[in-house]
């Protein structure tokens, strides 16, 4: 099934790092716990540390306290083959981190676009690269505007809107890109209406992995390796990845303490 879904193999990774001022970042209104700053560093250094263990090479960008969400550069970015397209996120806030992942991409010899438009929205965590296609949430963070540039951008690859319901901000917080032709959903009703959808407009035929807690559907799938989350914080998801996907090497990478801002693995390291 690999061969089938062409999905691409990864050498290089681009991450940032943790500023002082995360816990000042965006965040749901019900996420109220305070991150520890100090642990969180511990986790993306040992995030970083699994990226170089797969053979990665990974260019760090230093953290911005005038950024509180610059760790989280999936949401600026979309890289597929060659080429970056640098987004335009929902908020102003979010979009003072795109001049440095702009250079950056651009010094790592990328070809590079940039969503220009004042009414356009796009952002990263919408955007689920399959191999063969392209979903983008259609929701709070991302417009119709957004997903036509999007498609202007990466011509070669059938392109999808997927309605995401508020107050679920992003495609990734209820999907993952598990393994070809694999996509780990959630599975409360959020995901159940995310998979309907896919199913309902994918050129191609995918197995869910139905995962029963929120966030652990946002797995990354790095070289025949699957990153996922720990038995600590998700133990039946974690099992779930240990009993439905055995055929594939296992990594479980903690995301505690970034989880207090809603996020995940996927949203911290742009691959190409």
């Amino acid at each position: 099934m690999d061969n089938i879904f062409d999905y691409p193999e990864f050498k290089r990774a681009v991450v940032r790092e943790i500023p002082n001022t995360i816990n000042n970042g965006l965040r749901d209104e019900s996420s109220k716990q305070k991150i520890n700053v100090e642990k969180c560093r511990k986790e993306w250094e040992n995030y970083v540390q699994v990226l170089k263990d797969l053979g990665l090479e990974v260019t760090v960008i230093p953290a911005d306290d005038s950024c509180p969400d610059c760790p989280f550069v999936e949401d600026c970015c979309v890289v597929i083959g060659d080429t970056a397209l640098i987004t335009r996120p929902a908020y102003e806030s979010r979009r003072k981190e795109r001049p440095a992942i702009e250079e950056t991409m651009r010094n790592l010899g990328l070809k590079v676009r940039v969503v220009e438009s004042e009414t356009a929205t796009l952002e990263g965590g919408d955007v689920m690269f399959t191999g063969k296609e392209i979903f983008c949430g259609d929701s709070v963070r991302s417009n119709t505007e957004g997903f036509q540039v999007l498609q202007e951008t990466f011509p070669d690859f059938p392109c999808h809107q997927i309605r995401i319901t508020p107050p679920e901000p992003h495609l990734l917080g209820t999907c993952g890109y598990a393994a070809p032709g694999v996509i780990a959903v959630f599975d409360g009703d959020d995901g159940m209406f995310t998979w309907d959808y896919i199913s309902e407009v994918a050129h191609q035929k995918y197995k869910p992995l139905w995962l029963p807690d929120h966030f652990a559907n946002n797995c990354m799938y790095v070289n025949g390796t699957i990153l996922h989350c720990t038995k600590q914080t998700k133990p039946e998801s974690y099992e779930v990845f240990h009993e439905e996907m055995s055929n594939y090497d296992l990594i479980a990478v903690s995301t505690k303490e970034v989880g207090k801002a809603d996020a995940a693995l996927t949203c911290q390291s742009l691959l190409f």
